[in-house]
């Protein structure tokens, strides 16, 4: 009882720590490191980094991570890279956000923030490192983050794979990829004349098939990925981070 009592307290701890990061660190962050312009980007993706370390460290309170916790979760994020990596040739389409989202629901929020964020950095060693990069690691962030909170309220299961692809579909299509479209915003904010509305018209085919990717992802992995992972937990007794 006084054990689930300390994991309890731990996970609450874990999940405003996340609250703040997404609130009050990466965005103040973001917004520096994009007054100060330059290079300034690679010190923002660094903090960021360990910003999305925090509150999976933090929901452990007195205990301390197993390693096979920590191995699973960087498996993950290794998946999460290649399955990016591997439609390198395919514009936009990018089934990355749909493994990010099956470790929120498998681990809780924190780790699927964690690995969102974690995940984006490594792949933009591939793609390419950019004033764009801590954008995209905080809009991968949010959507593992979110897709745990859906998983622990049983809204995102194993078993409703095409509600996984919908979530999917507009976790992208609404908040993803407007997020990335403002980060094009301000970094071409020096050009005069600047159409806005242009730009984020310009993302909506875009986001489109980036989103359509996530939800053929979640179709397709969301059951098998799930039932190997519950195991795992099963197995070795790990808990949502």
């Amino acid at each position: 009882m006084q054990n689930e009592q300390i994991k309890s307290k731990g996970s609450r701890r874990g999940f405003l720590a996340v609250i703040a990061v997404m609130v009050i660190l990466i965005p103040a962050t973001i917004g520096i490191s994009w007054y100060l312009g330059d290079r300034k980007y690679y010190i923002a993706s660094v903090l960021i980094m360990i910003y999305s370390m925090i509150p999976f460290f933090v929901s452990f309170e007195r205990r301390k991570p197993q390693a096979r916790e920590l191995v699973t979760l960087a498996v993950m994020c290794a998946i999460a890279v290649a399955s990016r990596a591997i439609f390198i040739a395919v514009p936009h389409f990018k089934p990355m956000g749909a493994i990010v989202m099956i470790t929120g629901m498998a681990f809780g929020p924190q780790a699927g923030f964690m690995t969102g964020s974690l995940s984006m950095l490594v792949s933009d060693i591939i793609f390419g490192q950019g004033p764009w990069t801590p954008w995209q690691m905080f809009s991968f962030g949010m959507i593992g983050f979110i897709a745990g909170i859906l998983g622990r309220a049983g809204v995102l299961t194993e078993k409703h794979p095409l509600r996984g692809a919908i979530v999917g579909f507009l976790l992208i299509f609404l908040l993803a990829g407007p997020l990335l479209d403002t980060s094009t915003v301000f970094t071409m904010m020096q050009f005069p004349g600047l159409d806005v509305l242009a730009i984020y018209l310009a993302g909506i085919p875009v986001n489109a098939i980036h989103g359509s990717a996530v939800a053929l992802g979640m179709l397709l992995l969301s059951r098998p990925m799930m039932e190997k992972l519950d195991r795992l937990k099963t197995k070795y007794g790990m808990m949502q981070i």
